[in-house]
């Protein structure tokens, strides 16, 4: 199926579409769930490291003060 005969259907069409359409809706729809989730799970791996970093951080800093001995 071409992009054309893809792209002329609108799913308020009152047609409704044959099974090769409905497959590469349905191939298409679940390459951009997957996409999306990636996208979602990089972006809470980016969260988790950086909240990681500043517990490191802020656990180094209290360390140290207590090594110092200033409290």
């Amino acid at each position: 199926m071409s992009d054309a005969e893809m792209n002329s259907y609108r799913l308020t069409s009152m047609e409704e579409p044959g099974d090769e359409r409905m497959a590469q809706i349905m191939r298409e729809v679940a390459e951009d769930a997957r996409e999306s989730t990636r996208r979602a799970a990089e972006r809470v791996a980016a969260g988790i490291e950086a909240a990681s970093q500043a517990a490191q951080e802020k656990w180094g800093d209290a360390i140290n003060r207590i090594k110092n001995g200033s409290y």
